[in-house]
């Protein structure tokens, strides 16, 4: 092995090095925005969300693997003194699955039970990453003279992977697809 790292000068190594590295798909996914607007004496979110899979994900997902996903929501108040009083956590679970025989997409809403069908990942992806007039909270609940914050995440849940899967997905940074919180206020 010496020998053989003695004859590859720098320039070979690092060319070497960026062949192999070319080969590893980076994907994660991200908030893009998110804005909250009174609708009816609710606050309801509106947000861009972006999911981008990893091959081996994508493999998984078109060899009937179903993905979970998870929307966690946080709402605080904002306090000057301690820590921040929760509100409420909210999340929504999604699931995606392939159809093989049909070559379909189905998002289902796991919270309502909903179903959306998709010829293409990338469609359907997309529509999973517009949220549009989610309701969080009544407005009854927020006093008029505070702040309040909306904190958002989303991951995929490796929880909820079938269990013979699951020991891979841990070890194995393909699977470890999260955005970070992505913060904005809660205003009418």
């Amino acid at each position: 092995m010496r020998v053989f790292l003695k004859q590859i000068n720098g320039h070979k190594l690092i060319g070497l090095c960026l062949l192999l590295l070319s080969h590893l798909t980076f994907a994660d996914f991200s908030i893009n925005d998110a804005k909250t607007h009174l609708v009816n004496e609710v606050y309801v979110l509106n947000a861009n969300l972006s999911y981008t899979l990893t091959e081996m994900v994508v493999e998984a997902l078109q060899n009937g693997i179903s993905l979970p996903l998870t929307l966690t929501i946080v709402i605080e108040r904002d306090r000057w003194y301690l820590w921040d009083e929760k509100i409420t956590t909210l999340k929504q679970r999604y699931q995606i699955k392939y159809y093989a025989f049909r070559k379909q997409y189905v998002i289902k809403y796991l919270n309502t039970g909903i179903q959306k069908t998709f010829d293409n990942l990338n469609i359907a992806l997309a529509h999973l990453g517009q949220l549009e007039d989610f309701p969080l909270l009544d407005k009854h609940l927020i006093k008029g003279d505070e702040h309040y914050w909306v904190y958002l995440h989303t991951y995929l849940d490796i929880e909820s992977l079938p269990v013979p899967l699951r020991p891979i997905a841990y070890l194995s940074s393909q699977w470890r697809l999260n955005s970070n919180w992505f913060l904005c206020p809660l205003q009418p």
